[in-house]
């Protein structure tokens, strides 16, 4: 679970992943060859659908994972990590129960292949024991390309305007703490909304306001995908 991996960082947070707002974590300021617009599009991929582990080696891989209706979005995903230059498995189709709606998803899923070039983002988004968590100073990373990939992933139209984040999957105080740095990044006016699954679980979600979201649109569409520019209240262009 996400809470424990958070409430360890919190009560380390002046010897671990401390550092200066205006600057970020150096491993994600130097070396590698991932580029600014990669590392982003994976920041921004990391906070909604992806996963990513670390292996025995000290190398790292991002499994990425849709359900078919996406397709175009996988492939488009697939086609610019690849031109990157990232090793990648060919994409795969299966079965997947989702526990939390009761139903059963046909999934389109494929990877970025272990490599050393990934672990300054595993440090960022993985505890000790190799659980995702929301890093404390995530309020560094939330620019307009990992905004839109996360509204791609996560986002959720309201037809009265503003979007629904669909953070199903952090805990509470994770996702005090994207709301917090929303509204420090962007000025977002963000409220937290519960949801029962049918599962009788409780999950938080974050509604960001229509005027806010209004100010935020013009800065991400360029990067959400077309099949999901409806969540903006917008038509593909």
């Amino acid at each position: 679970m996400m809470t424990h991996a958070l409430h360890t960082i919190l009560k380390n947070n002046n010897g671990i992943r401390c550092y200066s707002s205006s600057m970020g974590p150096p491993s994600l300021r130097n070396g590698g060859s991932l580029n600014n617009n990669i590392r982003d599009l994976l920041i921004g991929c990391l906070l909604g659908d992806a996963h990513i582990r670390r292996t025995k080696d000290n190398r790292s891989y991002i499994t990425f994972e849709q359900t078919t209706k996406h397709e175009d979005y996988v492939r488009d995903l697939h086609k610019t990590l690849s031109e990157a230059g990232l090793s990648l498995s060919e994409i795969k189709y299966y079965t997947r129960k989702d526990d939390r709606h009761d139903s059963n998803n046909t999934s389109i899923y494929f990877k970025i292949n272990s490599t050393s070039e990934l672990n300054s983002i595993a440090d960022l988004f993985l505890s000790e024991d190799n659980q995702k968590i929301v890093p404390l100073e995530i309020e560094n990373y939330l620019s307009p390309i990992a905004m839109g990939k996360w509204i791609c992933d996560d986002g959720q139209l309201v037809k009265n305007g503003g979007i629904t984040l669909c953070t199903d999957n952090y805990e509470l105080e994770e996702v005090e703490l994207l709301i917090s740095a929303l509204s420090n990044k962007y000025g977002l006016r963000c409220t937290i909304h519960f949801k029962k699954g049918k599962n009788g679980n409780i999950y938080h979600r974050i509604y960001i306001s229509k005027n806010t979201f209004n100010l935020l649109k013009p800065l991400i569409v360029d990067h959400v995908h077309p099949s999901f520019l409806y969540k903006l209240h917008m038509s593909p262009r």
